[in-house]
């Protein structure tokens, strides 16, 4: 072999040489950054089941699709918290369930379900009366545009104005009535032992785990709020959580500056509750829509 097929010989052998270094160092990027994905997963979400003997039923594809979703899309980990509850098997899966986000109107769903208790057990009628006092005004709204300061509104105005138009008036006078904001929240822990950091503030903080207990346990005794879910499904129908399956399911919508919320249920073969929270803006009502779609592919 001559000097000069030589050196054509051994170039070639650098440049596949050069070209395998290159493969491999790929191939590890490649693996890093699937461990990663799934250290995320690990890390962000988590799933929870109360009796062992439902453990097959846990559907860990559901988490991973969400967690591909976020990945796919460059969405915040941290600007958003959820909890699903399969209903039939009481099965949750959740993703940063203990973090406090802005609540906005979401807290009128528990504050509906204190009167309708309430009702159930004779201390009010829905013809009873509360006072409109001027420091509950908050904005303009149904019971502002109906009533005048001083007025003595019926029950049931205020809690349809509350959960079906959101209005704020109403959520003042009903939680006022109750003593005012702090004792709403210690009354609202007949529906759940989630009791974060800033529970009690008037911040108006909320979890996902807090809000899953109260739909959770609003499911468990639905039979007892009949005309609260028939409201939530009147609330702005086919809209948040709602808005990609069009099942006219009932929930509770909140925002406030950049948080957009809800907390609902659906109805169907594996019934589940589902709370959504998020910091995003506007893109919040396309991340809560997306992942309750893919929980209604998988539940449906």
């Amino acid at each position: 072999m001559d000097k000069k097929n030589k050196i054509v010989i051994i170039s070639l052998l650098s440049i596949l040489l050069i070209a395998l270094c290159m493969f491999a160092s790929e191939m590890s990027s490649t693996k890093k950054k699937a461990f990663t994905s799934v250290s995320e997963i690990e890390e962000d979400q988590s799933t929870e089941v109360k009796n062992e003997d439902n453990n097959k039923y846990i559907d860990m594809a559901l988490a991973k699709e969400i967690e591909a979703y976020f990945q796919e899309n460059n969405i915040d980990h941290e600007s958003v918290s959820y909890c699903i509850t399969d209903l039939k098997h009481n099965i949750k899966y959740s993703m940063n369930e203990k973090d406090e986000f802005i609540a906005g109107s979401i807290y009128k769903l528990p504050l509906a379900m204190l009167y309708y208790d309430k009702v159930n057990s004779g201390d009010y009628t829905m013809e009873s009366t509360l006072p409109y006092s001027g420091y509950m005004h908050e904005d303009a709204g149904v019971i502002s545009s109906n009533y005048t300061i001083g007025s003595q509104i019926p029950l049931s105005e205020l809690l349809d104005a509350a959960i079906v138009y959101s209005d704020n008036d109403a959520g003042h006078i009903l939680f006022e009535n109750l003593g005012g904001w702090e004792e709403y929240k210690e009354a609202m822990t007949k529906y759940t032992s989630s009791i974060s950091d800033n529970y009690y503030s008037e911040d108006n903080v909320s979890t996902a785990n807090t809000m899953n207990d109260v739909i959770t346990y609003l499911y468990a005794h639905k039979d007892e709020y009949q005309e609260l879910i028939d409201n939530m499904k009147k609330a702005e129908p086919q809209e948040y959580l709602d808005r990609d399956i069009q099942q006219g399911m009932p929930q509770k919508y909140g925002m406030y500056d950049y948080a957009l919320n809800s907390v609902g249920f659906v109805e169907c073969e594996t019934p589940y509750s589902i709370v959504v929270l998020t910091s995003l803006g506007d893109k919040g009502a396309d991340v809560m829509a997306k992942i309750n779609s893919i929980a209604y592919e998988h539940f449906k």
